[in-house]
C-alpha cells in the first residue's frame, strides 16, 4: 500500500521546477540539489509556474491572516514554505514520505542552517499516528494550522475522507484550521489542459493515480464532503485573488491574462471546524 502512494512522489519535482521561475526564495537552491541528486525521470514544464506560484502565495498570504504560530504541512514536498516560516519564529513541522523527508533534508542543508523550530517528519497522511507524531513538537495550548498544496487529487473519495478525518481530529484538540488547495474541482482540471496540455499526461506517466473519477465536482461538492467530516466552515477563495502578485509571467514572458481561465477555477479552501 505504501508503494502505492510512494509513486506520487515524483510530482513533487514536478512542481518544484516552476517555482525557479518565481521570486519565491530558495527554490532555486532547493531544485539545484534535486536535479543534481535526483535520479526519478520526471518531465518537466515550466508554464506550470503562474499556477503554482499562485496556489503558493495565496496559501501564505491566508496564513498570514490568521495570525497562528504552529504550522503542520501534510504532504510538504520540497517547498521553502517551512523554510521561510521557521525563520520568521514559526513552530513548522512538514510531513511527508519517507524519501521526500530525506532528500529535503539534504536538499536544506546543502545551503543552509535548517532551523532548531522547523521539522521534517516521515509520515503517511492516512495515518492518525503520524499526525500524533507530528503534533509531539506542538504547544498543547496554541491553535495549529494545517496546510496541503498537493495530496488529494491522487486520493480515491475513501482515503481523501481519512485524511480529512485525521485533520479533523487534530483540530478537534488544537483548534485552527485547514488551508488547503487540494480540492482540485473537476472544471479546473479542464482549465488546467488548456493552459498546460502536457501537464496531465506527465502526471498519468508518473502515477496511476491522476484519475478523474477522483476529482470533486464542484464547490458544493467540496462543501457536502467537509460538512460530512464534522467541518462546519468552509471558505472558498480562488487563485486569480493573487494575480498581481505573480513573478512568474515576466520571468517566463508569459501574457498575463493567458493564464485568467485556470488562476479562476483553481481553488484554496480555508476549512474549520
Amino acid at each position: 500500500m505504501l508503494e502505492d502512494f510512494e509513486s506520487i512522489s515524483p510530482t513533487a519535482i514536478l512542481t518544484s521546477y516552476p517555482r525557479i521561475f518565481t521570486n519565491i526564495p530558495y527554490e532555486k537552491e532547493i531544485y539545484k540539489w534535486l536535479s543534481e541528486n535526483n535520479k526519478q525521470e520526471v518531465k518537466l514544464d515550466e508554464k506550470l509556474a503562474p499556477e503554482i506560484e499562485a496556489r503558493y502565495k495565496l496559501t501564505n498570504k491566508l496564513l498570514d491572516s490568521m495570525n497562528i504560530k504552529q504550522v503542520l504541512e501534510v504532504a510538504a514536498g520540497y517547498t521553502s514554505r517551512g523554510l521561510i516560516y521557521s525563520q520568521k519564529g514559526y513552530k513548522y513541522v512538514e510531513m511527508d514520505l519517507k524519501n521526500v523527508t530525506e532528500n529535503k533534508l539534504n536538499a536544506l542543508n546543502s545551503f543552509v542552517n535548517v532551523p532548531e523550530n522547523l521539522k521534517i517528519v516521515s509520515g503517511n497522511a492516512l495515518e492518525m499516528e503520524d499526525f500524533n507524531k507530528c503534533a509531539e513538537y506542538f504547544n498543547d495550548n496554541m491553535n495549529v494550522v494545517v496546510i496541503n498544496e498537493g495530496l488529494l487529487r491522487y486520493l480515491t473519495f475513501d482515503e481523501k475522507r481519512i485524511v480529512a478525518q485525521n485533520i479533523y481530529k487534530l483540530l478537534k484538540k488544537y483548534g485552527g484550521a485547514w488551508i488547503t488547495c487540494d480540492i482540485t474541482p473537476k472544471r479546473f482540471i479542464q482549465k488546467q489542459n488548456e493552459f498546460t496540455p502536457k501537464v496531465n499526461n506527465n502526471l498519468d506517466n508518473i502515477t496511476s493515480r491522476n484519475s478523474l473519477t477522483d476529482r470533486f465536482e464542484d464547490t458544493e461538492h467540496i462543501k457536502r464532503f467537509m460538512n460530512d467530516i464534522g467541518f462546519k466552515n468552509i471558505e472558498i477563495h480562488k487563485f486569480i485573488e493573487v494575480k498581481d502578485e505573480l513573478t512568474s509571467f515576466d520571468i517566463l514572458n508569459i501574457d498575463k491574462n493567458s493564464a485568467d481561465g485556470i488562476l479562476e477555477s483553481a481553488l484554496v479552501a480555508v476549512i474549520k471546524i
